[in-house]
């Protein structure tokens, strides 16, 4: 595959030649993939800032080295050019929203638009499209500055989608924001990128942030110092659910939901007294009585203080499961959408995110089948986990007895 965005050997130096002369990058060599969620980490001052902009266009003080996007060489373009191939092809949120405070919502979301000399009806149907998706229509003819910073930066997230751009580039975008309104803006950019398909690269130096990205690049001193690829399948039921949006039957999810299997699942191994308090706090945000910040104070704040005193990192990755474990059982009781080929691919895509292998095409269908004999309730859990057990020769889908094991422990929390 090729890369959709292309450095090599790139330095930006300031004031070259002066007493205060400073390299803010230092012979850079990067490749980004097309549909990678890629994270530029590190700290204050480190560069990561700059090379977004180097790759947005709008830092043009190259010292040396080569850039190009799409597979067009930037770093001789001229400006015109530059910037018409930009609106074209990359799409911009900033730490500070970079909103403008004289016109309104939905004006500020369709302005890429008016510069491309886009027309006023085609305008108004992508401005109506976006404001939909993103839920702001009842913001869309409010000023910016009467708006919280979680929903600046989503009308922020909407006009860097407006012209459709394979890439999006994003400078610090949950640096102004409250810790939920964070997670809702990266929960927003791990929709793009799964369901859009859309080229993710976020700067931050956040590192509760990690986990959302399929590579992590670690930068210092205007260098890149380590290149992650982090074994995460990509989660391809966010898609589908958002097809058709989430279901309204709370009581439903929350009743589906078992949650002393949960527990089980993660091997949390909890007294009596802790295994109510978890399964109040999980109960509480199925019901969506408890938002997910607060659940996850309730998972990371010490056992005396009312939490669980877990790990802050055991803490996330339980906190994301539930969140999993919530969409996948609002799917399952939703009757009105989706046949149940359709559920049971998603549920398969769940089930196995985390599998290292590699299924063949009659082990993923013989999978899925039951996979739908569960959804159906024509099997028990034991027997589901026979299915997947079974070799290949005897009608099964020839998992190892681990992986068929593990499986149904995951889907036991909600069938």
């Amino acid at each position: 595959m090729e890369p959709i965005i292309s450095i090599k050997n790139l330095s930006v130096i300031y004031d070259k030649g002066t007493l205060a002369e400073a390299t803010a990058l230092s012979d850079v060599t990067l490749d980004i993939f097309p549909e990678e969620f890629v994270i530029v980490f590190g700290p204050s001052g480190c560069g990561k800032s700059t090379l977004l902009y180097v790759i947005s266009g709008a830092e043009r003080r190259l010292a040396s080295g080569e850039m190009r996007i799409k597979d067009k060489d930037l770093v001789g373009i001229n400006k015109k050019d530059l910037i018409n191939f930009h609106r074209h092809s990359v799409g911009m949120v900033f730490q500070a929203y970079n909103l403008i405070p004289t016109v309104n919502v939905f004006d500020n979301i369709i302005l890429p638009l008016v510069f491309r000399g886009v027309s006023k009806k085609e305008r108004n149907e992508k401005g109506k499209e976006l404001i939909e998706r993103f839920k702001i229509g009842h913001l869309a003819k409010m000023r910016p500055n009467l708006l919280s910073g979680g929903q600046q930066q989503r009308v922020g997230i909407a006009r860097a989608l407006v012209n459709d751009t394979d890439i999006i580039l994003a400078d610090e975008p949950t640096g102004n924001l409250d810790s939920q309104s964070a997670f809702v803006a990266m929960d927003m950019f791990t929709e793009l990128n799964v369901a859009n398909k859309k080229t993710i690269v976020l700067v931050t130096h956040e590192s509760q942030y990690l986990p959302y990205a399929s590579r992590i690049i670690y930068m210092k001193d205007g260098k890149i110092i380590g290149d992650v690829k982090q074994e995460r399948k990509r989660p391809d039921y966010i898609a589908s659910l958002n097809e058709d949006g989430k279901g309204e039957n709370t009581d439903a999810v929350v009743a589906a939901i078992n949650i002393d299997r949960l527990a089980d699942f993660f091997e949390l191994n909890l007294t009596a007294e802790e295994k109510n308090r978890f399964n109040d706090a999980v109960k509480n945000f199925a019901a969506k009585n408890m938002n997910r910040e607060e659940l996850r104070k309730v998972m990371d704040l010490s056992y005396k203080d009312g939490g669980m005193g877990f790990y802050r990192q055991t803490a996330l990755r339980i906190l994301q499961e539930i969140e999993k474990v919530m969409e996948i059982s609002e799917l399952l009781n939703d009757g009105k959408n989706k046949e149940i080929s359709k559920k049971s691919k998603i549920v398969f895509n769940w089930l196995f995110s985390d599998y290292k292998g590699k299924f063949s095409e009659i082990q993923e269908k013989r999978a899925e089948e039951a996979i739908i004999k569960r959804i159906k309730d024509v099997c028990s859990l034991i027997q589901f986990q026979n299915e997947l057990d079974k070799p290949l020769s005897e009608k099964g889908a020839g998992l190892n007895s681990a992986t068929a094991r593990n499986a149904t422990k995951k889907l036991g929390i909600i069938l």
